[in-house]
């Protein structure tokens, strides 16, 4: 007798996406890394930024 195939649950499922230091968030279209962000077009969209802008620093 022959078991049955194993039938996919229905539910939640997790994507995996991305976030860009801008805030923009989306689904990649392949399995690599996207190369740039698709709304501000920064290739360092997953990396911090060092400084900011018009921000005084420590001592001035």
């Amino acid at each position: 007798m022959a078991k049955p195939a194993k039938e996919k649950e229905i539910g939640m499922v997790t994507l995996q996406g991305a976030r860009c230091r801008c805030g923009h968030e989306w689904l990649p279209r392949g399995e690599e890394r996207p190369t740039v962000c698709p709304k501000c077009k920064s290739p360092r969209w997953d990396k911090l930024k060092k400084f900011e802008r018009g921000k005084k620093g420590v001592g001035e």
